[in-house]
């Protein structure tokens, strides 16, 4: 697909749609009434089977600065980088299709981003709080590129739509959403953003983003498969971050193999039913070995280790 040419001051809202008609309405029109005017929306219907592409297509019949494209259901993935291959703004926002945007969004955060190369906010699952929300409450924090894993476990840096990309930054680096994953795209999309990018981090402690909690439903067995896979995908990708943006410091190594550990762990007790193989995997050796250099080896993180050994020595794998 050709690429557009770009608009300065534009920002383009990109918006996956799948099977939301409960819930589009409300993501439209708080996109919509943003403060900040100089925008336009991106809808990619993923082949919803309801009536979401119809009400999109409604909305952009009264709305010129909305596009509607109709695809086959691909994935949230194919869906986005779409988006990102269409968008002419200076700037791209992701908005998941059943979440909302505070109306001083786009406003503050263009305020902000000027003389920093990354701009990220606060999000809520809680409606109530989210629409008592008053201009001025909240406050802005520049954090140092070397704290990456700080924020990393404060969860600024797994979503996409807590954050303003640069869409020229994204072509210059042909980066795009990993398609063949349905599971940690976004984070691995977001580390390769933001190693191009550099600089640091301007955080806006300030609920802007408003999300659904449990949109995805509960994990089928098919999916948990992959799960493994997923963990080591984003083990690598968050290593290999860290160690090119030359930001492999002692801080960020703890807070990496203690997050990992507990997670690989968590992963385990998911898919061992379905593959035990998961046990020999030589990641745990490397996080297990590198949170003991680091005094890391709390007694639930040892008592989680021998019930490790305990299902290996059941199942024969020593």
């Amino acid at each position: 697909m050709e690429k557009r040419s770009l608009e300065k001051g534009k920002v383009s809202i990109v918006i996956p749609v799948y099977n939301v008609e409960a819930y589009i309405r409300e993501c439209l029109d708080s996109v919509l009434t943003q403060i900040y005017q100089k925008i336009e929306v991106i809808i990619i219907d993923d082949g919803s089977t309801d009536q979401s592409g119809e009400i999109c297509d409604q909305y952009a019949l009264q709305e010129d600065r909305i596009l509607v494209v109709h695809n086959k259901n691909r994935g949230v993935s194919v869906a986005r980088n779409t988006g990102i291959d269409l968008a002419t703004g200076e700037y791209i926002l992701f908005v998941d299709s059943d979440d909302q945007i505070h109306p001083r969004l786009l406003e503050d955060c263009l305020a902000s981003i000027e003389g920093t190369a990354n701009v990220m906010w606060d999000q809520t699952s809680e409606h109530e709080v989210w629409e008592q929300l008053q201009p001025g409450q909240g406050s802005v924090e520049v954090v140092g590129r070397e704290h990456f894993m700080r924020l990393y476990y404060e969860d600024y840096m797994n979503p996409p739509f807590n954050k303003l990309f640069r869409t020229e930054t994204i072509r210059t680096h042909g980066l795009q959403f990993p398609e063949k994953m349905s599971l940690g795209e976004d984070l691995l999309f977001n580390l390769r953003y933001l190693q191009a990018a550099g600089g640091d981090y301007k955080i806006l402690h300030f609920p802007y983003y408003y999300y659904r909690e449990n949109r995805t439903g509960s994990l089928s067995n098919s999916r948990r498969r992959d799960l493994l896979q997923v963990q080591k995908d984003c083990f690598g990708g968050m290593k290999e971050f860290l160690q090119r943006t030359e930001i492999w410091t002692e801080e960020n190594a703890q807070i990496f193999y203690g997050i990992y550990w507990d997670r690989l762990f968590l992963t385990w007790k998911l898919v061992k039913e379905l593959d035990h193989s998961i046990l020999k995997d030589p990641i745990w050796q490397e996080i297990w070995r590198e949170c003991g250099k680091r005094g890391l080896c709390t007694w639930k993180r040892r008592l989680k280790r021998w019930i490790i050994k305990i299902e290996k020595i059941r199942y024969g794998f020593r």
